[in-house]
This record gives C-alpha cells, structure tokens and sequence, in this order.
C-alpha cells in the first residue's frame, strides 16, 4: 500500500486532532496539529483550529501567532479572528483585540444570517462591547502601581536614603544591609530612564518619519525589576508612552519577536541561528525576554491582571529553561546573560509573586493558581540555592549577591509560609463547625510550620530591610493565634522591637509603610507589652508552659 499523500496525511492528523479536541485534551490535540502543519503549511484552518488548544492551555501569546498566521492565510476567516480578537484580549492588549473584534463582525454577512450566524456575531458583538468599555474605564480612571512606595517629598524615598547610608557601610564593609540593594536596583532605572528620555521622533518633509533613541533601555529597565522591583515608579506623567516607543525601537533594531509565542519562537530559532549566529539571536531573544518581564509587570502592578501578567513571566521562563538546558555548552558571550542562573532566578521570584498575588485577592479562582504551585517553585528556588555559599565573596558586589542569593532564599521561605497557612485554612474548612482533632491538629501543625518558614524568611534579609520585620509580624500573628508559648512570641516580638528603628532609617516610606501596616506593627508591640507584663516574675519551668488563649479556628490572616 502506498503512503499517504502529505494534503491526505494532514487530513488524517486534523481528524485525530479534532476528535482530542473534543475531549478536551488540548494538548494532545495541540501535537496532532503541529504535525498536520508540517505537512500542509498554508492551511488557515490548522492554524486556527491549533490557536484554539493553545489558547485552552493559557498559552494565549501562542494563541495569537496562530491565528494571526491563519488571518494572512485566510484574510476572510471569520472565526481565525474571533479567535485572534479573544487572544489578545486575554493578555490585557485591547486595543488590538477590539480591531479584530470588529474586523471578525464586519466579515459577517450583513442579511440573512443562519442561526449559527446570529449566534456567532451576538457572541462577537458583545465581546467587542467589553473591550471597548475597558478601555473606556482605562481611558477615565488610570490606574495607580500597587505595593509601591509613597513619597512625599526626595528625602522620604529609599534609595536616597540609602546612598546617605553607603559611604559608612563601604567604610566598614559591612555587606548585610539592603541599602545595597535598593541603591543597585535604583541606578540601573535612573540610567535606563535618563536614556530613554532622550528619544526623539525624526521628522522628514511631511510628518513623523521615526524615532532615535539610544539602546540599552529594556535591558536597564529589566535588571532593575529582577534585582528589587520595589524601585518601579514613573517619574514621567508619560512614562508608558516613552517606553512602548523605545520597545518599538530596540525591536526593529534588534529583529526582536515583539508579537510571536514561546512555542514559535522556539522553533524559529534555529534557522536564525543558521543565517545569523548568535550575533542575531542573543539581541532578539534578550529584547524579547526583557520586554515580557517588563510588560508581566506592568499587567500585575498596574491593571491587577493575574493570567496575563503569568502569562509573560510563564513564556520568558519557557524559553530561558529550554535555552538553558539546549545551549549549556555555548559561552554566555554568545547566548547572553538572560541565560545566566541569577537572572533566570530573578524571573522566577517575579512570577512567585504574581502568584502568591493571585490566590490571595481570588481565593474562589485557587483552581488557577494552585498552593501546590506556589509551593513548588519555593521548593525549585531552594533547590538550586542549595550549597551556594550564604555570604558574599571577596569583592563580590553586596548588592548583586544580597539581591540574587540570600534574598531569593527569604522568598522562598516566605512562600512556604504562605503555604503552610493557607493549607490550614484549608483543613479548618474541611472540618467546617465541627472539626475532628486529627484535623485540628494538622492544622495548627501547618501553622506552627508556617510560622517556623517566615521566621527563617526573615533571617535572609538584613536588619535594616522592611521584608525582615513584616516576615517577623506574620510569624508572630500565625504562633499567637493558634496559642503559642509566651517565651516563643517574645522571641520574635523582641527580635521585631530591635530592628524597627533600623528599618525606619531607609524604609519609612517603602512599600510596607501604608496605614494599615503601621498600625499592624504598632499593635504587635501593644502585644509586646502586654506579653512582658505575662512574664514577669515567671520562673522558666513556668514560662516553658505558659501559652496565649489561642484565637477561633480559622482566624489567621496575613
């Protein structure tokens, strides 16, 4: 019997695809796809039908190469760019989304419409609707960075601060201090900004011809976040306009993959390589990557968008893991030091963050972003820190080590933390009004666990770092309320007493410094007292067994 043709070939492949598809195993269906491509690679349909399963995988930058390839393919394919319109709606560019919305409903006939028509264009035209109303409220109602400083006024913000501190830590080499760290982060922003605000647009004859900036921007602006992204602020009211204008520019002059997914940038990759070297490839994918970590950022910071900000940061890992483990043996000259494990490091403690975000403020979405994820990257955070020496080396950069050694180690700590006390929670739930005390006692077991992991979390940072105390606080909160030892709460609450005022000197006006953190903090001391005043006179055979009232199950918060 003869083989298959490859057009009949396809066919078959499309079918198997089809029918996982229908059983919902997108992945599966995803493969089938991919090798139905390779056999008819101008099939619009395949395409779509493949954007379809990366998009039921959340893959949705994926999701948009396809279908923007089924579109060229096909311009006239209704529901390629329904699809593509959904995509990008999905990674918060709605802008673009609400053109293909509209270009999808305009390619519907306007008459005589068949019921899967109607339905279809219903569907659309309320899809656009939505978009159009977002970016409305956009328009009218900027948002506000979350978790970043208030400053009131230069001599309240902490890298300021800090550089008043660092002629004294220089002098005694004192390496264990974050001044080191916020001052580091602040001047690669201070010197990617200062550059990008030095781009200007060109014109020639009538209108804007294009735009002249220096380079180097994206990858300043990168390395600040990786290193402590609390140095985020917008100095400029247009910030966000000068930054998508110089992204533009190191794309096109990098050949960088501005509207591309992972999974096709990987397999574009090695033809680049062949007709370019890695002097084409090492600016491409640093621009690429770079651009993601910044734009995940933004989407987590700036519009609370979990799934598109997981998105970027999910991609940018993608692609550093499978470089990693594919080029391990070429020099970082030629693949470039987004490939370095510090930096790839950095990524990883962005994404904990969105995270550990995302399950607190969408506690009814935890199918989403599930506590056994949270816990697996802290447990992959520990893993490859493990055995790497916890002080700096001799003329090692404080700052560099501070922020991509110890301080990844107190993140992952602090995430296990968070674990250990939302799976308690968890276990109260389970057991509703009435808990057993098996389950009682693996809850508070949790805790007890919890409070143990944010203990250690604080011990990574510096005395004088505002994570240090507020690690401290939740420690301190989780063992109080399931009835802790006195001498126990003591231990941390006198350890929290001690290092305020270091604190103050540089963070007073941080990211930890809002209302309510302040009076959290002034209430553990309120505790403080009222603890000493508990132990007073105690012998220590009696403060071994002497316990707060413990709180109502249920009743730890962070």
């Amino acid at each position: 019997m003869s083989e298959p043709t490859p057009l009949r070939q396809s066919e078959l492949l499309k079918a198997e695809g089809n029918a996982l598809f229908g059983n919902n195993d997108f992945t599966g269906a995803y493969q089938k796809y991919t090798e139905a491509i390779k056999h008819d690679s101008k099939n619009a349909v395949l395409y779509c039908n493949r954007a379809a399963c990366a998009f039921g995988l959340g893959r949705y930058m994926d999701t948009c190469t396809d279908a923007t390839k089924a579109t060229e393919l096909d311009p006239s394919y209704v529901k390629a760019w329904g699809r593509l319109a959904q995509a990008r709606a999905s990674i918060n560019s709605l802008g673009p989304a609400s053109r293909a919305w509209k270009r999808a409903i305009d390619l519907l006939p306007i008459e005589n419409l068949t019921p899967a028509q109607k339905k279809q264009r219903d569907h659309y035209t309320a899809e656009l609707a939505a978009v159009q109303a977002q970016l409305a409220d956009a328009e009218a109602n900027p948002r506000q960075p979350r978790d970043t400083m208030l400053i009131t006024s230069e001599g309240d913000i902490p890298w300021n601060r800090a550089k008043a501190l660092l002629p004294q830590l220089q002098a005694t080499r004192q390496w264990d201090s974050s001044a080191w760290v916020i001052m580091r982060a602040y001047q690669e922003w201070h010197d990617a900004v200062e550059k990008m605000k030095m781009g200007r647009n060109i014109s020639h004859g009538e209108g804007v011809q294009g735009y002249f900036g220096q380079r180097g921007v994206v990858a300043g602006l990168s390395n600040a976040l990786i290193a402590d992204d609390r140095v985020f602020h917008m100095a400029e009211g247009n910030f966000l306009e000068l930054y998508a204008r110089q992204l533009a520019l190191e794309a096109a002059h990098t050949g960088a993959w501005c509207d591309t997914g992972a999974r096709m940038i990987m397999e574009e990759i090695p033809e680049k390589l062949r007709t370019g070297g890695w002097d084409a490839v090492r600016p491409a994918l640093s621009v690429t990557i770079r651009a993601w970590i910044i734009r995940g950022f933004i989407e987590y910071r700036l519009n609370e968008s979990f799934e598109t900000a997981l998105e970027f940061y999910t991609s940018a890992l993608d692609i550093l893991q499978w470089g990693r483990e594919l080029w391990k043996d070429v020099p970082f000259e030629d693949k470039g030091a987004i490939f370095q494990p510090t930096f790839i490091r950095g990524v990883k403690g962005l994404r904990l963050d969105v995270l550990l975000g995302a399950y607190s403020m969408r506690p009814r979405e935890a199918l989403k972003f599930p506590l056994e994820e949270i816990l697996a990257g802290a447990d992959d955070l520990l893993a490859e820190l493990e055995g790497v020496p916890e002080q700096p080396g001799e003329g090692e950069d404080f700052g560099f080590f501070l922020s991509f050694f110890r301080y990844p180690r107190g993140q992952a700590h602090a995430v296990r933390g968070f674990y250990y006390q939302h799976a308690a929670k968890l276990k109260w739930q389970e057991g509703g009004t009435n808990p057993s005390e098996e389950l009682m006692a693996a809850a508070d077991a949790d805790i007890l666990r919890s409070s143990e992991e944010y203990i250690d979390a604080a011990g990574y940072y510096p005395a004088d770092e505002e994570k240090h105390i507020w690690f401290l606080h939740v420690a301190f909160g989780a063992l109080f309320d399931v009835g802790g030892l006195v001498k126990d709460l003591l231990t941390i609450l006198n350890r929290l007493h001690d290092t305020l005022p270091l604190v103050k000197g540089i963070w007073e006006f941080g990211v930890a410094s809002q209302s309510e953190v302040h009076a959290a903090l002034t209430e553990d001391m309120r505790h403080r007292e009222e603890l000493l005043r508990m132990a007073e006179g105690k012998s220590e055979d009696e403060l071994s067994t002497l316990c707060v009232q413990r709180e109502p199950v249920g009743a730890v918060e962070e």
